[in-house]
């Protein structure tokens, strides 16, 4: 079981103090204090990927159309206002954003372990066969 060092340290204040270094092996099972989890960090991505986005978004299409009109334009007669339409319209792109980003942090959380970017870990490719090998009627032609 690893053990933690102490050591003295300084601080830029000059202040000195006593610092608690976790060994650097990978899958100790302990937790660096002030680090988030990969799950943690993976909603924080998700989230912020997601605003920006979604900020982006409703700016081009509220550029381009006014949410009044939208409401005259709509069948049910909802009287939503210009600040509750930009903010549906907001809510909505977040939320689609969102479920792409996550959909994307999912993939390549559970994406495949060994080195296919480095084309290792590959099925061949299939093997290849001349069609008139299984039909009659192909026999006399050049598929080559």
């Amino acid at each position: 079981m690893p053990t933690t060092d102490k050591m003295s340290t300084e601080n830029r204040h000059g202040q000195s103090g006593e610092s608690t270094r976790i060994p650097s092996k990978r899958n100790t099972g302990k937790r660096i204090p002030g680090r988030w989890t990969r799950l943690q960090r993976d909603f924080a991505i998700v989230g912020w990927v997601s605003f920006l986005t979604a900020s982006a978004g409703t700016m081009v299409i509220f550029a381009l159309v006014d949410p009044a009109a939208l409401t005259e334009a709509w069948a049910l007669r909802w009287k939503i206002g210009r600040t509750l339409g930009y903010s549906l319209g907001f809510a909505f792109l977040w939320a689609i954003t969102a479920a792409s980003a996550a959909l994307a942090v999912f993939m390549i959380r559970t994406g495949p372990r060994r080195g296919h970017a480095r084309g290792q870990g590959r099925r061949p490719p299939p093997k290849t066969h001349d069609p008139a090998d299984n039909n009659p009627d192909l026999k006399e032609e050049d598929w080559w």
